[in-house]
């Protein structure tokens, strides 16, 4: 299997790998007794990367340790198709995202107008989906596979969240006061774990620095930090570090301007206690 996100991220730790070194392509081809065009190939991912020929290039690069193991793991695990790859016709956009949320360490969500994909229940879900358009044939699929990519919280070696939502998301009654109130008691469920921090940007704030658009941060082992941009039906990754900075100042004065996460968790009380009772 080739040119997969995750053999993409593997081939770019292979290649940063070898820079590390201090060796040209055509010098590591050497040494393996490979052409350079095999080198190139694996480094950009466009050939099945056998794990055999990983533990030959980090032999000669040196790695050892826990550093070599995860290489030698992610070269493995390309070997098996994820979940999300089995049977499913799903745009490159999303593969890429879940991709990117199975590796990560650390994420940062910023939002401005949904509760993020990953605090969802289903029926939010399903609401969300229905008013962008997604037909009848494909929105339970949808809807399970956004409810199967939240595993990532509560695996053995659970990712960790940090959600900064705009109290306006907590406002828009997406699906009526029950969806809504179940809703809401899942983020403060979910707030309570000890990898989720949810943090509210009250509306008596004004301007606060997440004004710009949603985004989010993934934060990884080794592999420089990247941000997401969403928009309707697409997205977009960047990488370079100039930009990704400009979002992580983003972030660091959010830490400053956001309810800390008992006082988000008394503003979500409240807006619950209100839609249940608009319920009744």
């Amino acid at each position: 299997m080739s040119d997969t996100p995750r053999a993409r991220a593997l081939a770019k730790e292979l290649r940063a790998a070898r820079n590390a070194a201090g060796l040209t392509a055509r010098e590591l081809a050497r040494v393996l007794g490979w052409s350079e065009a095999k080198i190139s190939r694996i480094e950009t991912a466009r050939r099945g990367i056998l794990v055999q020929n990983v533990e030959a290039m980090l032999d000669v690069l040196g790695m050892k340790g826990e550093d070599r193991e995860r290489l030698l793991k992610m070269a493995r695990d390309i070997r098996e198709p994820a979940w999300w790859e089995l049977g499913r016709d799903l745009p490159q956009q999303l593969t890429a995202l879940i991709d990117a949320e199975q590796r990560a360490k650390r994420i940062t969500h910023v939002s401005l107008n949904l509760v993020p994909g990953l605090l969802q229940t289903r029926a939010y879900t399903r609401q969300i989906m229905e008013s962008s358009g997604l037909g009848d044939s494909g929105l339970e699929e949808r809807v399970s596979i956004r409810q199967m990519r939240q595993g990532i919280l509560s695996k053995r070696d659970p990712v960790e969240l940090c959600a900064y939502i705009d109290e306006t998301v907590f406002l828009r009654p997406i699906g009526g006061p029950h969806v809504m109130a179940e809703q809401l008691r899942q983020v403060i469920s979910a707030s309570e774990m000890a990898n989720v921090t949810v943090r509210g940007l009250p509306c008596v704030l004004g301007a606060h620095a997440g004004l710009s658009g949603t985004f989010v941060r993934f934060d990884f082992v080794k592999s420089r930090p990247v941000i997401f941009l969403e928009a309707r039906r697409s997205g977009a990754f960047i990488d370079e570090p100039t930009d990704v900075a400009l979002f992580s100042e983003a972030v660091q004065l959010l830490e400053k301007q956001a309810s800390d996460p008992s006082t988000s968790r008394e503003i979500l009380r409240k807006y619950v206690h209100q839609y249940e009772s608009e319920a009744t």
